[in-house]
């Protein structure tokens, strides 16, 4: 079997992910490590332009450096983050970010990052209808009844 330079990246990648428990970082101080970081930055940008073959994406799935939804888009990037940190907290706390009164200066951040893509007039994407739906079930929710209380 023919290995690859690209194989070879993410052997190395694989390994990194093993021994340090983390994905590398773009500002290491150790040059392989930032090398990495740039390699897989530039593996997820290509998947999410559609650039990558279906056999790296495989792989890379596999892996764990890549995750895909039932519809086959891509769940990478900081606004996926976001609205994981955001339905997170609304399983933990019960409740949406707080913008006028926040607990925390990241919850803050989560409140202001979600308003500002609430109320958008760019194109509506993955995250964006995500984040809706977050929001939608959070006021069904509201709504219910107490039907279970103690």
């Amino acid at each position: 079997m023919l290995t690859t330079s690209w194989d070879l990246r993410l052997r190395a990648l694989i390994a990194f992910r093993d021994s340090e428990g983390r994905d590398p970082y773009f500002r290491a101080s150790t040059p392989g490590e930032h090398r990495l970081a740039v390699w897989l930055d530039e593996q997820r940008k290509a998947a999410r332009a559609g650039r990558l073959t279906p056999a790296h994406r495989a792989k890379l799935c596999e892996a764990g450096l890549l995750s895909e939804d039932a519809t086959g888009h891509q769940r990478t990037g900081a606004a996926w983050l976001k609205v994981e940190s955001i339905s997170a907290f609304l399983e933990d706390e019960g409740r949406l970010p707080s913008l006028s009164s926040p607990a925390t200066a990241g919850e803050k951040r989560l409140a202001a990052w979600m308003n500002a893509q609430l109320s958008s007039r760019a194109a509506e994407n993955g995250p964006v209808r995500e984040l809706r739906e977050i929001l939608a079930a959070s006021q069904d929710s509201r709504d219910a009844p107490l039907a279970r209380v103690g």
